[in-house]
C-alpha cells in the first residue's frame, strides 16, 4: 500500500462477514472528521443554512437548493484541456492533509465530501488515477450499494454530464430517500412496467418532467445485463462514442437492487452559458436528475419556476417520447 493511504487510512472494509456494516463505519468516519477537520465541519454548518423551496407543475415535482459551497464544483471546467492543466483533486496524494478514509475491498477510498449536497454525502473515489467509466466497473458500483444497503443512495455521474472530475473514477453516496425521484418510482401512476425477464423487471417513468428507466432485480448478473443491454441500445441510439451520457442512482433494499438510469443529451443547458440577465449556472448531474436541482447563486435560486426546470430538463435529458425510442431499439 502506498504512503498517500496509508496515512490517510481511518479504517477498512473488505467486505468479509463479521466485520462492521459499511453505514456505520461511514457515520463513524464522518463525525471524527467533523471533530478533526475544519473544512468538513464548516461545509456540513453551511448546508445546515442551505435554502430549498419546491417547485410543481403537472407531475413535475422538484426541490431546488440554494447551496453557495456548491459553486466550485457546478462551475468546474471540464474540457480536456482545462483537465490536463490541473493536478486531479480526488488522487490521494492530492487530498487535503486532515482527509481520511475508508479503504473498500481494496481499491476505492470512500471519503467525507467537504461541500456536502446531503447530510453525510460520500465520495468513493479510485486509489488510482483511472477515468470516469461505468460499463468496466459497474460490478463494485452494485457491490457498493448492496455493502451500503437500504440507508445509503449511491449514485453515479458519467464522464460528460455531472462528473466534475471525468479523469478520476468516482461515486457518491448519501442517504436514501432525500431525492424527490426515490418516492416518486414506487407510485404506480409515475411509472410503467416494461418487462420482465429472469429476475429483472425493467420499468419507465412518465410524466415527471425527464424520463428514466428502473431495473429491479435480486440477482447481481442479471442487473449488469440489463444496463450493459440499456447502455448498449443507449449508444446506438444516440450514436456515442464511448459512454453514452447517463446519471444512475442505485439502492439495495432487501433482496433486491433498484437502479434509475437517467439517459442524457448534454451536460448543461445553454442558459449555463450566456452572460448578463439570463444567465443560470445550473450544472445537472444525478441529484439534479434525481429532482434536486443544486443552485449555487441566489439569484437562481429566486428565478427558477416550473417553466425553466421543464425547459432545462428538455435541454439536457431524454423525454417521455425518447424513452419510448430507446425500449424499441432493446
Amino acid at each position: 500500500m502506498d504512503r498517500d493511504i496509508q496515512r490517510r487510512l481511518y479504517g477498512v472494509f473488505t467486505g468479509e462477514e463479521g466485520g462492521p456494516p459499511l453505514a456505520d463505519l461511514s457515520d463513524a468516519l464522518l463525525a471524527w472528521q467533523k471533530e478533526s477537520w475544519p473544512a468538513l465541519e464548516a461545509g456540513s454548518s453551511s448546508l445546515k443554512a442551505a435554502r430549498v423551496r419546491e417547485i410543481r407543475s403537472g407531475g413535475m415535482n422538484v426541490q431546488v437548493q440554494f447551496n453557495p459551497q456548491r459553486i466550485v464544483s457546478m462551475g468546474a471546467a471540464v474540457d480536456a484541456e482545462s483537465i490536463r492543466r490541473r493536478p486531479c483533486f480526488l488522487c490521494p496524494g492530492n487530498l487535503p492533509p486532515e482527509q481520511r478514509a475508508i479503504l473498500y475491498r481494496g481499491e476505492y477510498l470512500v471519503l467525507c465530501n467537504p461541500a456536502p449536497i446531503f447530510p453525510g454525502h460520500l465520495t468513493i473515489v479510485h486509489r488510482r488515477h483511472l477515468p470516469q467509466a461505468l460499463p468496466e466497473h459497474l460490478g463494485i458500483f452494485l457491490k457498493l450499494a448492496k455493502d451500503f444497503g437500504p440507508r445509503m443512495n449511491v449514485f453515479y455521474n458519467g464522464p460528460r454530464c455531472g462528473a466534475s472530475a471525468p479523469d478520476h473514477l468516482h461515486f457518491h453516496a448519501a442517504p436514501a430517500g432525500l431525492m424527490p425521484v426515490e418516492k416518486e418510482v414506487l407510485f404506480p401512476g409515475r411509472r410503467a412496467m416494461v418487462a420482465r425477464r429472469n429476475s429483472v423487471t425493467l420499468s419507465r417513468t412518465a410524466g415527471l418532467g425527464r424520463a428514466a428507466l428502473v431495473i429491479e432485480a435480486e440477482d447481481e448478473a442479471d442487473v449488469a445485463a440489463a444496463v450493459g443491454e440499456v447502455l448498449r441500445a443507449l449508444g446506438r441510439l444516440t450514436e456515442a462514442e464511448g459512454e453514452p451520457m447517463i446519471n444512475l442512482l442505485c439502492t439495495h433494499t432487501g433482496p433486491e437492487w433498484r437502479l434509475i438510469i437517467f439517459p442524457r443529451h448534454k451536460h448543461r443547458p445553454d442558459a449555463y452559458f450566456r452572460e448578463g440577465e439570463g444567465k443560470l449556472l445550473v450544472s445537472p448531474g444525478a441529484v439534479d436528475m434525481g429532482g434536486l436541482l443544486i443552485t449555487s447563486r441566489e439569484e437562481d435560486f429566486r428565478v427558477l419556476n416550473p417553466e425553466l426546470v421543464r425547459g432545462i430538463f428538455r435541454e439536457v435529458a431524454f423525454g417521455d417520447a425518447e424513452i419510448d425510442a430507446l425500449l424499441d431499439s432493446l
